[in-house]
């Protein structure tokens, strides 16, 4: 690598990253499913284990999942406050990934500017820019980059060795590194259609990454198989809750959460590949997005999850595109301004992604300061074991801002009946009768009952019909409503 193409690469990288941490320390507050990896991180960083049984979350259950992440930011939490790790080291994780993808399409392609430019769409990638998210998927897609860089180039003892160990760790950090292990099995049926001949090393580790995962999944998860049977899969998810989590791709969705350009892009160099050149070099990366959009399809990896994975994809192909257009730029009357056209098509790709990239940023979505304000005063001013009902969203708020329990969250499993406790935190919102409300809470013996500008602004609310002063108590009216709820509902 040059020293030319080490100076944009940097520029790339601390540019991306500068403008990610812009965003992030400008937004106030983290995503909502954040709340619930900042405080298993707390718990780690005071005890040295994960929280796996939670006694605030939907009143007290098992939680389980994969802890890596979460002691990985439990050291840096020794030397870092909670509030900025939260921010900073996220960020710099993602912003790592130009320099990945960068590295694989220069594997591929062997051409420096138009992996510069690979990495420039990954850099700018509309649905990269969720700044304010705390999750395991901040280290997932690095790693998983990392691991498909290793595996492109595993006839060298050290990068055997760097997949190896990536492989494991993201193992151990979630389950969406599945998608993975069937993009490697699609890879392999292309590579036999297309009479490619594989290596016995791409086998044989392949073999030992799908039995290592399993293994690894069966550890942590085995107790939820057991209790769920086949509704694991789908993480026992409500079923009027996957069309929100789980939405089916659509290609207006796509085209904006990775751009217009890229996208094409994209889908023109996978046609090319598998149709008319049939390019070997690109199979992997196609395998992955085949892999990932069946995923996403089924519904068993999250609709965010596979917009990203496949954006990055994409990102890594557009540098087949690059390259093919300045082979066709060369064979025209204007090779001579190959550069010229080069530079325009950069500067209308960076002008159409810079719009998308600053809607999503601006657009995520977290609980506002008056929000936060509403949940630490409910901490301050209810009994330590109260239950209050909020939105599903705001669940996490609750057992971590407020320190007490929710009905519900979004972590599902270990849940008997799940859809009827979705319906019924529903029903609490949208009812007009109060006995309908009265029983709910009844049931899941909450004191209660939070309406935030969220909740509002989704059920379309201005008052709520069933209130009566004789059962429900304002408490707190700033901006968000917070009622005691005072009467219970008696059996005859």
């Amino acid at each position: 690598m040059n020293k030319r193409t080490v100076t944009f690469l940097t520029l790339i990288v601390l540019f991306t990253l500068a403008l990610r941490l812009i965003f992030a320390f400008t937004t106030p507050n983290l995503t909502y499913d954040s709340y619930f990896h900042v405080k298993q991180v707390e718990h780690v960083t005071q005890t040295g284990q994960p929280l796996f049984n939670d006694p605030l979350s939907f009143g007290g259950k098992e939680v389980r999942f994969l802890p890596f992440f979460h002691y990985l930011m439990a050291l840096f939490n020794l030397i870092l406050p909670i509030a900025i790790l939260t921010k900073l080291i996220p960020n710099i994780l993602l912003a790592t990934l130009p320099i990945l993808t960068f590295l694989i399409a220069k594997q591929l392609t062997n051409n420096d500017n138009a992996s510069l430019v690979a990495s420039l769409v990954t850099a700018l990638l509309p649905i990269l820019f969720i700044t304010n998210t705390f999750t395991p998927l901040t280290l997932v897609f690095p790693l998983a980059f990392l691991a498909i860089y290793s595996f492109l180039k595993i006839k060298e003892t050290k990068y055997l060795y760097t997949y190896l160990v990536s492989f494991i760790i993201l193992s151990f950090t979630s389950s969406t590194t599945f998608l993975i292990l069937m993009g490697f099995g699609i890879y392999l049926l292309l590579s036999v259609l297309e009479r490619k001949k594989i290596k016995k090393s791409e086998i044989e580790l392949i073999l030992f990454s799908v039995f290592f995962f399993l293994w690894a999944q069966f550890i942590f998860f085995k107790d939820a198989f057991l209790k769920e049977g086949v509704g694991f899969i789908w993480q026992n998810i409500p079923t009027e809750f996957i069309i929100d989590y789980l939405p089916k791709p659509t290609i207006p969705e796509a085209l904006v959460a990775v751009s217009i350009i890229p996208f094409i892009a994209g889908v023109y160099i996978v046609y090319r590949s598998l149709f008319s050149s049939h390019n070997q070099k690109a199979f992997l990366l196609i395998s992955l997005v085949v892999s990932t959009t069946l995923l996403s399809w089924a519904g068993l990896i999250e609709f965010q999850s596979a917009l990203i994975f496949v954006g990055l994809i994409i990102s890594i192909l557009f540098a087949f595109f690059f390259q093919d257009w300045q082979q066709f730029l060369q064979k025209t009357r204007f090779a001579k301004k190959k550069k010229l056209f080069s530079i325009i098509l950069v500067i209308v790709l960076i002008a159409s992604m810079i719009p998308s990239l600053i809607s999503t940023a601006t657009a995520q979505t977290t609980p506002s300061e008056e929000d936060m304000a509403t949940f630490v005063w409910l901490k301050d001013h209810t009994p330590k074991d109260a239950t209050i009902v909020a939105l599903l969203e705001e669940g996490h708020l609750i057992t971590y801002v407020s320190q007490k329990k929710n009905v519900m969250d979004n972590q599902f499993h270990f849940i008997d009946n799940i859809n009827e406790r979705f319906l019924d935190i529903t029903a609490v919102y949208t009812t007009q009768f109060q006995t309908d409300v009265l029983q709910i809470f009844d049931k899941y013996q909450a004191d209660y009952l939070v309406v935030t500008p969220l909740a509002k602004e989704k059920f379309n609310l201005e008052n709520i019909p069933y209130i009566s002063r004789d059962c429900f108590t304002k408490i707190y009216n700033e901006g968000t409503w917070v009622y005691l709820v005072r009467c219970e509902l008696t059996e005859q």
